[in-house]
């Protein structure tokens, strides 16, 4: 079976999966997946970003990841949130020191006992931009990338490397996807940026385009 073929029946199937996904799911799997930058330093603070609602106060406007990302650290020591009992931490960019957001270090009893989808870290609107990430099923076709797609990173679970290796610690917050490294997923920056994800095949898709998408208009 050639090349083209297979990619061929993988979008099939991915284009099927997508229908599916309308038909029959949660809120939650049908949630757009964004990359995350600084407002400030435009640097990548998450491939991993959703919109957010709190629970404890819904007329707040975030973004949130569940990974721990390797792009930001903690300014000062931990509080209790205004409207709940959860007890938060601020966070910053590690490049430009432009204040973010803030951890949910410890989520109060009100809070867990109501549905959550573990997004611990979140980012304040004003403090960051956001970039819908993309599935590309042929030049002239691309779907938004939907939380039901996204799975942990492959070889540690998801946990977060504490160490000192800024490699281990980038993978273990990347975007993790159940395609092959033969579908490209990118944003529009406002150019087409491929992106490095982990597939199912354990290759980078961002390595493999990085040539072709840095003259790509």
């Amino acid at each position: 079976m050639s090349g083209e073929t297979k990619i061929s029946e993988e979008v099939s199937k991915i284009i099927l999966a997508y229908r599916e996904l309308h038909r029959s799911s949660s809120e939650y799997q049908q949630k757009i997946v964004y990359r995350i930058e600084c407002n400030c330093c435009y640097t990548v603070l998450s491939d991993r970003g959703m919109r957010a609602v709190l629970l404890s106060d819904r007329s707040s406007d975030l973004f949130s990841t569940d990974l721990v990302p390797d792009t930001v650290g903690f300014v000062n020591g931990d509080y209790t949130a205004f409207y709940c009992y959860c007890r938060l931490r601020d966070i910053a960019c590690l490049v430009c020191g432009n204040p973010l957001g803030y951890q949910i270090n410890l989520p109060c009893k009100l809070c867990l006992s109501q549905e959550n989808n573990g997004h611990y870290w979140m980012f304040r609107r004003g403090a960051v931009r956001e970039q819908v990430i993309f599935v590309e099923m042929s030049e002239s076709i691309a779907f938004p990338l939907y939380w039901a797609f996204v799975s942990a990173t492959d070889d540690n679970g998801g946990d977060y490397f504490s160490g000192d290796s800024s490699t281990a610690a980038k993978v273990s917050c990347q975007l993790a996807v159940p395609f092959s490294s033969k579908i490209p997923i990118f944003v529009r920056k406002p150019r087409h940026l491929y992106i490095d994800v982990e597939t199912c095949d354990h290759k980078s898709i961002g390595s493999q385009y990085s040539a072709f998408c840095c003259g790509r208009v």
